[in-house]
């Protein structure tokens, strides 16, 4: 479905992402793990062309495009079979939860505002948010935000769906209901390439996990080769950190509990 090779990417000359590569299939869950400033949130805003790749290609479907040469028909092509869930929501004060929902429809792709309005509560019904259409954000907690972001991004019908960090700005009590909505889209077959520090998600639903320090995939696998045996002392490090009060340091096995 989506393949991309070789990405590279610098700010101010300072090289931030360096000969990516990544292949997903339908269906998939691929998570990206790592430590803050290790790339991760730019490689997958280069996907969506957030931001602009300085080198390598993708080929989505039976698109091939060169990164550096990318043209606006392009970019619309990944965007129209695409979507994004941000960390903040992103959503529109102004508007209605509805109308953040469908808003892509009638505005993005010129839908009927009743047949938009129609998947958009379809949309909201599906991660638990029917009886607040007619809410706006500032009457909705975090979890109930992202969650109409999730909304959103289903509402355009997506073949991806790529998220960053959807739980980073949460209190705690919200993450739940939002890594549930994402475990129930997975058992429905949707692809997704999620960004995340929630290491019980990626170990429970993904399907194929990627661990980035310094701009580099230092390692790559299933979630089991990646947190039972770990190969790279990096990949190690991070996961004692990240781990220590539920897995051992010498194999990464779960604690068995009394």
């Amino acid at each position: 479905m989506l393949t991309v090779h070789h990405i590279a990417k610098s700010f101010h000359g300072k090289p931030v992402l360096k000969d990516i590569s990544m292949e997903v299939s339908k269906g998939d869950v691929i998570v990206i793990l790592g430590p803050s400033g290790s790339g991760k949130t730019t490689f997958l805003r280069c996907l969506n062309f957030l931001e602009k790749a300085d080198k390598g290609s993708m080929d989505f479907g039976e698109k091939h495009m060169d990164m550096e040469k990318v043209s606006p028909q392009d970019i619309a092509y990944v965007r129209k079979h695409t979507a994004f869930v941000f960390q903040n929501y992103n959503l529109f004060a102004n508007q209605t939860v509805l109308k953040n929902v469908t808003i892509g429809l009638t505005i993005g792709r010129g839908m009927k505002t009743s047949e938009a309005y129609e998947i958009g509560r379809s949309a909201l019904a599906e991660v638990g948010m029917a009886d607040y259409e007619s809410y706006y954000p500032y009457q909705l907690s975090g979890g109930q935000a992202q969650r109409v972001g999730i909304a959103r991004a289903m509402a355009v019908r997506p073949d991806v769906i790529f998220f960053d960090e959807p739980t980073s700005a949460l209190d705690p009590e919200w993450v739940g209901e939002v890594l549930g909505v994402m475990k129930k889209l997975a058992r429905e077959g949707i692809t997704m390439v999620v960004v995340t520090h929630e290491m019980g998600f990626a170990r429970e639903v993904g399907t194929h996990v990627i661990f980035m320090d310094g701009g580099v995939a230092v390692e790559e696998g299933t979630p089991d080769a990646i947190f039972r045996c770990p190969k790279e002392e990096r990949t190690r490090r991070f996961l004692r950190r990240i781990l220590t009060d539920r897995y051992q340091e010498k194999d990464f096995s779960p604690v068995r509990e009394s």
